[in-house]
Order: structure tokens, then C-alpha cells, then sequence
């Protein structure tokens, strides 16, 4: 087993069952690349209003402790993350939870129609499998003196 160091507090207490649970109940969204900027916050499932996006990181990652065999009890998306970024998973390594090792809240993109809530972290409407969650940037106070229209004008639109 690959020996990452990590303080023992940061890995989940849960039973094997229940972390897949978590994570397969979890997961939301993952990077990939925008249709309007860059790299943006892609649903890889459908998120019904209201419902947390899971964007937002834990100050204290979570780490999990599921055997490569039992991996295919994620969902495939939730499975492909994890192998991703985690590879060393195939020799019994612990992994980082996919909602705490990108921030993902760094990447969600403006848009003057969002559909995702910042403060709370949800979904301001439904969104779609597939589809890239926006936050107003106009929401933030000052957020001009960071975002000025002249130098970002597809803040104008998208």
C-alpha cells in the first residue's frame, strides 16, 4: 500500500459501505473545459433545485479507504474521478474525496443567468448532467474593481 501521510482524523471513520454511499450520494461535479471560458464546473449527474452541488471543499479533506476491487460499486462517474486523480488506488492506496481535491468553487464561471447559489452551495434550477454550473459574479460586493467588464467581456454576456 502506498503510504500517503495524512493526520488520521482526516480519514473517514465510516464502514466501507457507507463511504461508497457517501461518495456515490456526494460527488456532483467535476472540472472540464467551459463553453464560454477556459475551464469551468461540469454536473456529472442531474442536480434538482435546491440541491447541494457539493462545489464548495471541506477546510479538512476526507479521505477514504475502499479497496480497488470494490471500486465498481461507485457510480462510474463518481469511479472515474477517483481513478483520475487517485491511480495509486489500483495498490490499495487511501484517496482524497473528488469534492475536496480541486476546488471546485474556484472554477464555476459568471454568468448574468446563474444557476448555482455560492453562498449556499446549490442549485439555483435544475441542472442537467452535462451542463456547466454559473455563479453572478455581480453578487459579490466590489466585484468590479476584480472583474471590470472593459478586460472580461464575457462577463458581458454569458
Amino acid at each position: 500500500m502506498l503510504n500517503i501521510q495524512i493526520p488520521i482524523e482526516w480519514l473517514s471513520s465510516l464502514s466501507q459501505e457507507q463511504q461508497i454511499a457517501e461518495l456515490n450520494s456526494e460527488v456532483r461535479c467535476r472540472l472540464g473545459q467551459s463553453k464560454i471560458h477556459g475551464v469551468g464546473v461540469i454536473a456529472v449527474r442531474d442536480i434538482k433545485w435546491g440541491e447541494r452541488c457539493y462545489c464548495r471543499p471541506n477546510m479538512i479533506p476526507r479521505f477514504y479507504n475502499i479497496p480497488f476491487g470494490s471500486l465498481s460499486k461507485l457510480f462510474p462517474e463518481v469511479k472515474e474521478l477517483v481513478l483520475q486523480r487517485w491511480a495509486s488506488v489500483v495498490n490499495g492506496s487511501i484517496f482524497c474525496s473528488p469534492n475536496d481535491d480541486a476546488h471546485l468553487l474556484m472554477f464555476i464561471n459568471h454568468s448574468t443567468d446563474p444557476n448555482y447559489d455560492v453562498v449556499s452551495d446549490t442549485a439555483l434550477k435544475d441542472i442537467k448532467k452535462g451542463e456547466e454550473l454559473f455563479e453572478d459574479y455581480r453578487a459579490m460586493d466590489n466585484w468590479e474593481k476584480v472583474r471590470p467588464l472593459k478586460d472580461n467581456p464575457w462577463l458581458d454576456g454569458g
